[in-house]
């Protein structure tokens, strides 16, 4: 059983080899891939379930990426970033922007803290490419 949408993930042109190693796979969608001389921009447009697992063998393996993805039928939109390993996942708008809950009682201080630490993480990734 699945349960499919669209994702988007960018991530170093040179650290391709460690994404084909670990998520078992040899160009099968890179080759239509966006690529400029230094990233790899890609959409999966039937990821299983958010590519969570694979997410997080891509962390564990310490790589640098960003991901975002649709809804699908037991979740909603997401985005990750990951900086050598250091990964975070947040609530996400259609815009791929994180999103923080709010409720009667108030903000979720635990989603807040984890969109902070995204727009965090987003600047180191930045930061590595110049």
């Amino acid at each position: 059983m699945s349960d499919t949408c669209w994702l988007s993930i960018e991530f170093r042109k040179e650290a391709l080899p460690k994404f084909n190693e670990i998520l078992e796979y040899e160009n099968e969608f890179w080759d239509e891939a966006e690529m400029d001389e230094e990233t790899i921009q890609a959409t999966i447009y039937e990821a299983n379930y958010g590519w969570y697992n694979e997410i997080q063998a891509l962390a564990k393996a310490g790589l640098t990426f960003t991901v975002s993805h649709g809804a699908g039928g037991e979740y909603g939109p997401c985005v990750y970033a990951c900086h050598k390993g250091d990964l975070v996942e947040c609530s996400a708008d259609w815009d791929e922007n994180p999103v923080v809950a709010v409720t009667e009682g108030g903000v979720n201080e635990r989603h807040l803290e984890e969109c902070m630490k995204y727009h965090r993480i987003l600047k180191k990734i930045i930061a590595d490419k110049n």
